[in-house]
């Protein structure tokens, strides 16, 4: 479940100054996807390097790291994953999104979406 969350959120490129982290306009904002079947997941992208998601009730948490100007890794940390070779997902940030966009992004199917959007605050 986790590759697909973040497999959405590569889609997630600010639009920033040259050089800048393509993540800064989601400090302090809040990264909705809602799913086709109706899932409405939360995430909070932070200037620290970390990250969590909310599905319902249920929280992750962890850290990402940028492996260049384009990759970036997610790494799960709490709750650990079982399966410590799908505790890290690496995604290529594509497209270009500010504060108040809302767009469709392709599911790794390449046939459904997922909904998404930037707002401000949390």
């Amino acid at each position: 479940m986790k590759r697909i969350l973040f497999a959405a959120v590569a889609a997630i490129a600010i639009t920033t100054a040259a050089g800048a982290n393509p993540f800064d306009a989601t400090y302090g904002n809040t990264v909705t996807q809602i799913f086709p079947n109706g899932m409405k997941v939360l995430v909070y992208i932070n200037a620290d390097g970390s990250w969590e998601q909310h599905i319902g009730a249920t929280v992750q948490k962890g850290t990402y790291a940028w492996k260049d100007a384009t990759n970036v890794c997610f790494t799960q940390t709490d709750p650990v994953p079982a399966d410590a070779a799908k505790a890290t997902s690496c995604i290529v940030i594509k497209d270009t999104h500010k504060v108040g966009d809302s767009w469709d992004d392709p599911m790794p199917d390449g046939k459904t979406a997922v909904h998404m959007s930037i707002t401000a605050g949390r």
